[in-house]
């Protein structure tokens, strides 16, 4: 009896720790997680990229339109411009566990490296501000004048922030650590898009009525050269290891593959109508485009340069950050959605 016993207990043992191996198994495997925001549907969509299906809804105020993710890929903050708040999103849970009170049309959000600072734009209010994380209070605020969108530099040294202003468009520098304007890059067109490639030695940024993407010069704060591209350049992306720059053309409905390199232009893969934004896989070869006007995500292969699936959401999304991993407990990496901003 004593033996059968034991037999029975070892193999309830042996059972379980099998049970707990496929278990850790299959979190591990399991792929991230992308959000979209539905500008007009008022919510944010959950993607699966394992199966490039959409998983849940999470409701949102009026207009969600910028969208940033934490490194750790924890927490997704979205702001609504026909609101006055910024929505924290738990990754865990898939809903909205507090808010953030920014002022009237919040837009633009991007988060520093090191996750412990959020950048959100206000554009009634005409501020910008320095937002503490994870208390999610108000550290500091600095005036911009109609902000955009914001590119913070890889070391989490300086941000790049665009200013729409009808005298005076421009892209404004900021030291992060004073919080302190520290030049301005006089444009002739509203700048759209900044966002650094991710040796940091690169800033691409769009204009409105452009139809080129602009190269800066951090160092120098010179506009070196331009790419030409398809009409309404939206927004710039670098894939890891800057192994790719990515932009969308949105009168034209294609992504542009570029070679960061040599900044010239490689391919343009069609995708959906009015492409606004790009995320990739973490390893790069894979981009997420959400497309405006046929409320779709087209799927990119970047190595074969071809759409592989399209994934339908909801009323005219607009913009798409992926988390880095699967793992919420991994190391935290840099990611293209926290820095860019959205």
């Amino acid at each position: 009896m004593f033996k059968s016993r034991g037999t029975k207990t070892v193999s309830l043992l042996a059972a379980a720790a099998l049970s707990l191996m496929a278990l850790g198994a299959q979190a591990q495997d399991a792929a991230p997680k992308a959000y979209v925001d539905d500008f007009k549907g008022n919510m944010v969509e959950v993607i699966d990229t394992a199966s490039n299906t959409v998983l849940t809804t999470i409701p949102v105020p009026a207009g969600p339109d910028s969208m940033t993710i934490t490194p750790d890929g924890q927490t997704v903050y979205v702001s609504s411009t026909g609101d006055t708040k910024i929505s924290v999103i738990d990754t865990a849970t898939d809903k909205v566990t507090r808010t953030i009170e920014v002022g009237a049309n919040p837009y633009g959000l991007a988060i520093t490296p090191d996750g412990k600072t959020l950048l959100a734009g206000s554009v009634g209010s005409g501020m910008m501000d320095f937002i503490d994380l994870p208390a999610n209070t108000i550290a500091a605020q600095v005036p911009v004048d109609t902000i955009h969108n914001i590119g913070i530099s890889p070391d989490g040294s300086i941000a790049y922030v665009a200013s729409q202003s009808k005298t005076a468009p421009g892209l404004l520098e900021f030291d992060l650590a004073s919080r302190k304007q520290t030049a301005s890059i006089a444009l002739t067109a509203p700048p759209r898009s900044v966002v650094f490639s991710r040796d940091g030695k690169q800033v691409y940024f769009t204009e409105t009525g452009v139809d080129s993407v602009q190269v800066l010069d951090p160092a120098t704060n010179k506009i070196v050269t331009q790419i030409a591209v398809g009409a309404s350049p939206h927004q710039p992306f670098f894939t890891a290891n800057d192994e790719y720059a990515l932009i969308v053309s949105q009168k034209t409905n294609v992504l542009n593959i570029i070679d960061p390199a040599t900044n010239t232009l490689e391919a343009t893969v069609p995708v959906g109508k009015m492409p606004h934004w790009i995320t990739t896989s973490a390893n790069g070869d894979t981009a997420y485009v959400t497309n405006e006007n046929d409320n779709t995500v087209s799927v990119v292969d970047l190595e074969t340069q071809k759409v592989t699936a399209t994934i339908t959401v909801g009323q005219a999304p607009h913009k798409i950050v992926m988390q880095p991993s699967a793992s919420m407990t991994a190391t935290p990496e840099m990611t293209p959605e926290a820095t860019a901003g959205a």
